[in-house]
């Protein structure tokens, strides 16, 4: 079950609570850990910072969006530099597979209490590295509650989302939509190969609609790649690329539907994006996505790893705006502001409350 609270948690504002960001590549996890440290400031004296162990081959980073949300904020470019941050604080919420982290938490003779949040479905980021850190981790917040059941003695507490990055207007991007009866799918999300958006592009005549891209360039795949297969196949002008924004609502008002067609996920951000300004979701079954929206996304089928052709084809003909508003209903249940962050605010103070300086206490009997 989600970890939610409807009533006011005490205010605890001398508590020293830094929020830290494992490196500087910008995505879906980063944006809500985002919404989580500025919506925490309400409880506690809160900080953010973001190790630097590699400059980021692509942009926007980290460093750039969090120049536009907090005042202050601070990069860490070695193990020495983030044992002070951790001296001055009271608790961590922390993320990622690094371990420059719980090593430096276990390095310390009085160490702050932690908080591990778990973003995706990965066993090495959520089952075996909480196993192999249990001694620097106090509790683990699980986004995936699929995840949180494998994780024993841990919570789950979904990702929220800016309404600042959902303000954009639609706009007209395929004039001869009706005229030609095509439906426009979005692909909005970092350019994994697992995201399966060049298996899209390749398809787009087969499954007889257009597309929208707002991508962020990976070591994998680019926009040029994607533009380059566009003309190779002779769909150019059924591809379009909007170009990466802090503003999402923008595709998500000018698409018919948000395509979601991932081989794993473990909650992803876009699916609260989609649903917090009412926009239909097909997705394939993967993560919590099946779990939590039964009824309120159109699924399809996985077939060797790609989307079925036939599946999607159907979950396009079906797609309207009943199937929005039964996803906004659920997302604002689910992942609104005051949930999440009341969530997250009563975990920090009973961590805070229970914390054992000397050594770790999650999973102890």
């Amino acid at each position: 079950m989600f970890l939610c609270v409807t009533t006011e948690v005490a205010i605890m504002s001398g508590a020293k609570v830094c929020i830290l960001f494992p490196h500087l590549v910008l995505g879906g996890g980063e944006t809500a850990m985002m919404e989580v440290a500025d919506g925490l400031q309400r409880y506690f004296d809160v900080s953010v910072c973001a190790l630097e162990r590699r400059k980021a081959a692509v942009a926007p980073t980290i460093a750039q969006e969090l120049g536009a949300r907090f005042e202050t904020y601070s990069l860490v470019g070695s193990r020495d530099e983030l044992t002070e941050v951790l001296r001055k604080i009271d608790l961590l919420l922390w993320y990622g597979t690094n371990d420059w982290t719980p090593n430096a938490l276990n390095a310390l003779p009085r160490r702050p209490g932690s908080i591990r949040v778990v973003h995706t479905d990965k066993k090495e980021e959520g089952v075996e590295f909480c196993a192999r850190w249990r001694s620097c981790i106090d509790a683990v917040s699980c986004v995936s509650p699929l995840v949180q059941r494998q994780i024993p003695g841990s919570v789950s507490i979904p990702n929220t989302v800016s309404q600042t990055y959902l303000s954009g207007e639609r706009r007209e991007i395929f004039p001869l939509n009706k005229a030609r009866g095509r439906k426009t799918l979005g692909f909005l999300g970092r350019l994994f190969s697992f995201k399966n958006v060049q298996w899209l592009v390749e398809n787009i005549d087969r499954l007889g609609c257009n597309l929208m891209i707002q991508g962020l360039d990976t070591e994998e795949l680019g926009r040029a790649d994607l533009e380059a297969l566009s003309v190779r196949l002779g769909i150019a002008d059924r591809v379009r690329f909007l170009e990466p924004s802090r503003d999402v609502g923008t595709i998500l008002r000018s698409i018919d539907a948000l395509a979601i067609l991932s081989r794993h996920e473990g909650f992803p951000m876009v699916a609260v994006e989609a649903g917090m300004v009412g926009t239909p979701v097909i997705a394939t079954r993967v993560g919590a996505l099946p779990e939590l929206f039964p009824d309120a996304m159109l699924f399809v089928d996985l077939e060797q790893g790609f989307p079925s052709v036939d599946c999607l084809r159907v979950a396009l003909s079906r797609v309207n705006a009943d199937w929005g508003e039964r996803l906004r209903r659920k997302v604002t249940a689910l992942c609104s502001r005051d949930v999440v962050l009341g969530g997250y605010a009563k975990l920090v103070r009973s961590v805070l409350n229970g914390h054992r300086p000397h050594g770790g206490s999650f999973g102890a009997s």
